[in-house]
């Protein structure tokens, strides 16, 4: 079958040619369709009932994704000139388009019981006071200021713009940054301010903006290396770019196949493209090392491609199929956002075995015709001979060996098991970029200044429909749960409709139910929401906290929870601690732990199949600790190092261990052809031989493979190189585990096959 299409594309080189163009420029339009998104916020999209909870929560209450933080420093405290355009910004910044709220010094009201009217703090005019530190000094005193936005020193001031909530996705909120950057330039200049953005919608803006800008520069710079590293393996410039040319359409397939089916490219999908780069550049490596043997032995042009094809083609399906089924075990997740990527990437691996076997053998079908390219594929390749006999010497003395090998590797893998299990996981929100980026300095500073911008949310249900939800009994019940979990956490800001209750007690104002109703008509929208919701049946509680690793959030929830448990909440239910910090701590731990199961499901079923395809069980059970044990040794220093497991390293388990099978499936492809050419005169002398004739093909493909996804190195997020790392050690150790173990246990097994 394989030859008679192969017999096929090469009579019809011509139509396949133009194939390659008409769906090069149908991928080239779909490759503009992707929508780009960050995905930090969906990845926890599941049918969990802590998502579900999210969801519901969010839709009633509104968030902190939506703000925009301005940090404004001066190098000493702010005069009057620079106050006035602080308060022009505020002033200007709220009438763009988009913004629902600005919160700063200048929009901080107190409230007049006796006019029942909000009255700012700060004087519209400045040059009433005589010094510019007065209006600051008065909103620091004043009994009304939730939240300090000013520092003690009055040097660093923070502002916080709302966005609407329906314009929070990459294209909406892109104008109104700019327009904000616009202004702060022209706040900056000439006042000796210092002005940054940050908060955690800019923040995922920037996320957004990252994987745009990266996705043409990875892959080139990963296309650029493993094409070097081509060149200089076959010492030919003709043969290493026509080595490069069904990768790179395997790419553009891949991602012209994206934008078609609608999927989108966000922190998770970000990383597909460079590794069907770096796969089909594997499996054309090794299908061009089979082809210039061919062409060496005097083979003609179809001859070589058949042979090359009859001899290659069935492991790189295979190899194709063990991939999918590593990529599978996603699907175990309940992440939505992960079943994207597993579907993305299966996608892009079926469309990365019809570029290694429809475009390869056709390209070169092609440039054959050219003399440069026909005579450097017929030189004989000397150094892929030393290599051989150099691995054939190593694989006698380990067969030889055998049973050392195989008791050594199996006590190797259970310690490493021990060590990796059970699986610490952690994630922080703000991970996918580093600590010392501007942004997140900016918004280290605006903590400092105010307070952290994250929150765990406590919401205080009223269930009686009948009854008003703000009664004196029920603002009891509030005000008792604000101060106990006060008084629990003092490091942490707790914000709630006590915290104006109780400026009201402090101010000598009434304070009563019917008080508290009139105060929050004559607020905006937008904040009575955040204290009573939108169905105005339930009190929030916010408690603010830190971008800290999951396992110390999910500690701290956990004890909150057991609090609440224990509180006197009367006629007030009490729901689960919720919101966008809560979620992801929470779930990040169990969605995780799905991704390691999903690792082990692949464990299992790439060797099974690699069983059944080669129809010899032995196979399948010696194809499974060469693979496991190089998961397992990063898995292991991973936990012992304190790195734990994050999103992207528990996806990349998977991946690399169904990129890594493919050496395993092209050792054991050789050795099934040279047994069913020898037949019953096989033995056990002609494993080596079978390591000779593949080892330099592994290696090189190792190395292209290591060297493509160090582009990841170039990236300017920590996730991807986090990713890139993992991979590229796992293909190392996987090299080292086919070299050096899976020989001995063919050899131990087949002894068994004999002596049975």
């Amino acid at each position: 079958m394989i030859e008679r299409g192969t017999t096929f594309l090469l009579r019809r080189k011509k139509f396949f040619a133009l194939l390659m163009l008409v769906l090069t420029a149908v991928s080239i339009f779909g490759a503009t369709q992707i929508r780009f998104a960050d995905g930090a916020r969906d990845i926890f999209a599941s049918s969990y009932p802590e998502y579900i909870n999210f969801t519901e929560h969010k839709a009633e209450f509104p968030q902190a994704d939506t703000d925009i933080v301005i940090v404004a420093r001066s190098p000493r405290p702010f005069d009057r000139p620079q106050l006035e355009r602080l308060r022009d910004l505020v002033f200007d910044g709220q009438l763009i388009d988009g913004i629902d709220f600005a919160h700063s010094i200048f929009s901080i009201q107190k409230y007049d019981s006796a006019s029942k009217e909000f009255q700012n703090v700060i004087a519209d005019n400045l040059s009433d006071y005589p010094d510019v530190s007065v209006p600051m000094n008065l909103v620091d005193n004043s009994d009304w200021k939730i939240l300090p936005l000013v520092n003690p020193e009055q040097n660093e001031m923070v502002i916080v713009f709302s966005v609407e909530e329906e314009r929070v996705d990459k294209e909406t909120v892109q104008p109104i940054i700019d327009e904000l950057d616009i202004l702060l330039a022209e706040m900056s200049e000439d006042s000796g301010l210092e002005m940054h953005m940050t908060g955690t919608l800019p923040i995922l803006n920037l996320i957004v903006s990252r994987i745009i800008e990266e996705q043409a520069l990875l892959n080139a710079i990963g296309g650029i290396l493993g094409a070097l590293v081509s060149l200089l393996l076959f010492r030919s410039l003709g043969i290493g770019l026509l080595n490069g040319v069904a990768p790179i359409f395997a790419v553009l397939l891949t991602l012209g196949a994206m934008g078609w089916l609608g999927l989108e490219m966000n922190v998770i999908t970000n990383s597909i493209s460079i590794l069907i780069l770096v796969i089909t550049m594997a499996n054309c490596i090794h299908m061009t090392f089979e082809l210039r043997k061919n062409a060496a032995a005097g083979k003609g042009r179809d001859e070589s491609v058949c042979a090359m094809m009859r001899a290659i083609a069935p492991p790189c399906v295979l190899t194709g199929l063990t991939t999918i089924i590593a990529m599978s075990g996603l699907f175990y997740s309940k992440s939505a956002l992960i079943e994207t990527f597993a579907v993305a990437a299966i996608v892009g691996l079926i469309l990365s075995m019809f570029a290694a076997i429809v475009v390869h053998p056709l390209v070169f079908a092609i440039g054959w015709r050219f003399g440069r390219i026909e005579r450097a594929l017929s030189r004989p390749m000397q150094s892929k001979k030393y290599w051989g006999h150099g691995f054939a010497g190593i694989t006698k003395w380990l067969v030889s060996r055998k049973y050392s090998v195989v008791i050594l590797s199996g006590l190797f893998a259970a310690v490493l098991l021990t060590a990796f299990l059970p699986v610490q996981s952690t994630h922080r929100f703000n991970e996918y970029l580093y600590d010392d980026e501007p942004i997140i300095l900016a918004l280290k500073r605006a903590e400092a200044v105010s307070s952290p911008t994250q929150s765990l949310d406590i919401v205080l249900r009223h269930t009686r429909h009948e009854q008003p939800l703000i009664s004196d009994i029920n603002l009891q019940v509030l005000g008792s749960v604000h101060e106990d979990l006060e008084k629990t956490y003092p490091d942490n800001h707790i914000y709630s409709l006590h915290s104006l209750r109780r400026i009201l007690l402090s101010s000598g104002e009434p304070a009563g139910a019917d008080d508290i109703v009139e105060l929050l008509n004559k607020m905006p929208d937008r904040i009575m929401s955040e204290l009573i919701g939108l169905q105005k049946n339930a009190f929030k509680l916010s408690l603010r906290v830190e971008d800290q690793p999951s396992p110390i959030i999910r500690a701290l929830v956990s004890d909150m929870e057991t609090k609440l448990a224990t509180s006197d909440t009367g006629q007030l239910v009490a729901e689960p601690v919720t919101g966008l910090t809560a979620l992801a701590a929470q779930l990040s731990d169990r969605m995780i732990t799905e991704l390691t199961i999903s690792f082990l499901i692949a464990a299992f079923a790439c060797p099974l199949l690699i069983g059944l395809w080669f129809r010899e069980w032995r196979y399948g059970v010696a194809a499974v600790l060469p693979n496991v044990v190089p998961v397992l040794i990063v898995g292991a220093w991973l936990m012992a190092s304190g790195w734990k497991l994050q999103f992207t390293g528990a996806i990349a388990l998977s991946i690399a261990f169904g990129v890594a099978v493919d050496d395993t499936i092209h050792v054991l492809n050789r050795l099934h052809i040279v047994r069913r050419k020898k037949a019953a005169a096989f033995t056990m002398a002609d494993l080596p031989g079978v390591m000779a004739h593949v080892a330099p093909a592994l290696v090189t493909t190792t190395l292209v493979l290591s060297v493509g996804l160090s582009s990841a190195f170039f990236s300017q997020m920590p996730t991807v190189l986090y990713f890139g790392s993992i991979c590229i050690a796992i293909f190392i150790f996987a090299l080292i585990a086919d070299l050096f173990m899976l020989l001995p246990m063919i050899a131990v097994l087949e002894r068994r096959r004999r002596n049975s």
